[in-house]
């Protein structure tokens, strides 16, 4: 089988060189037939002219100009129009993604383990370095929210190969900053395998996300509902919780601070942890319909650590009162 693999850049003159050489290195001592799709969106730093020197060396590097800076969802669309291989890939242009994975998401697709392998950054054996808090909190509530539609432990990853088969006649949205999650639900496939991989923070230039693409993102999962139709029953449920615990986090704060007596402060965290505990159970047996014992604990710390950001500005919305 082929692979091709579709890299988006945008201002990465200091990565690129690097990604392709370690690419290389990995098609070579794995002997894998791969060919190297970048799709440069009219880089200002000269991203543009570095590929184009690099194509007359590489005959397996394919390079496209865009226009202009047209986003990373419909780069990857553009990239795997051109592409010749029965395999086809992405990963991110600035050295986050481990290119000594590559041989294992191949793999998993070429021998018929999966029609579809994903780069994954939260299952057994998978992490992130060089993340702050509030990176880690907005991924984490990105990937909460798209557990109405998959299981899968890591839709938000830009690091994934699928069959070509997977995606062929389907209608792919290019808005976004995430193209994986519309795969997932869209696309044409029996199996799905996570691979673990160290995701690190880039080193060279500047993370291209924003609020543009968070709006894009939310809009997505509101379209996605008519793909999923046994998912609005879930979507509803969804917000009934949500609901549930803002009348009891109300509802026990003013038992606590007006009747009680208790420092309004504390009474705000205790009101907020028993909110966010009847939302877990709520969310895991009604909603999802998980059995109750099954992770819990591990589901349930990292329910509280995407919570969290909410109590940390409802406080500071309460003390500025």
């Amino acid at each position: 089988m082929k692979l091709s693999l579709v890299i988006p850049t945008y201002n990465e003159k200091e990565n690129i060189q690097k990604l392709i050489k370690k690419i290389q290195e990995e098609f070579k001592e794995n002997k894998i037939n791969g060919e190297i799709i970048v799709v440069d969106d009219n880089s200002p730093d000269g991203t543009g002219k570095i590929l184009e020197d690099l194509k007359k060396k590489q005959k397996n590097l394919k390079v496209i100009h865009r226009s202009g800076k047209l986003g990373l969802s419909s780069a990857v669309l553009d990239g795997w129009k051109i592409a010749d291989g029965e395999v086809l890939g992405v990963m991110d242009a600035d050295l986050s993604h481990p290119p000594e994975k590559i041989k294992e998401l191949f793999e998993a697709i070429e021998k018929g383990e999966a029609d579809f392998a994903i780069g994954s950054r939260y299952i057994k054996g998978g992490k992130i370095e060089g993340w702050n808090l509030k990176r880690k909190l907005m991924s984490k509530t990105a990937t909460l929210l798209s557990r109405i539609y998959t299981k899968v432990k890591d839709p938000m990853s830009g690091y994934f190969m699928i069959k070509k088969e997977v995606i062929k006649d389907v209608d792919l949205n290019p808005k976004g900053f995430k193209i994986l999650l519309e795969i997932i639900i869209k696309g044409k496939y029996k199996n799905i395998k996570e691979i673990p991989i160290t995701f690190i923070n880039r080193v060279e230039g500047k993370s291209k996300a924003g609020v543009k693409e968070i709006l894009y993102y939310l809009q997505n999962l509101v379209g996605y509902l008519p793909y999923k139709k046994s998912v609005i029953r879930e979507f509803i449920k969804f917000g009934v919780v949500g609901g549930i615990g803002t009348l009891i986090n109300i509802t026990i704060l003013y038992l606590l601070t007006e009747k009680a007596g208790i420092y309004y402060m504390i009474s705000a965290i205790f009101s907020f942890i028993v909110a966010m505990s009847s939302n877990f159970i709520l969310n895991k047996v009604w909603t999802f319909k998980e059995n109750v014992r099954l992770d819990i604990g591990k589901k349930y710390i990292r329910f509280g650590l995407v919570s969290i950001s909410a109590l940390l500005i409802t406080l500071e919305d309460i003390y500025c009162l």
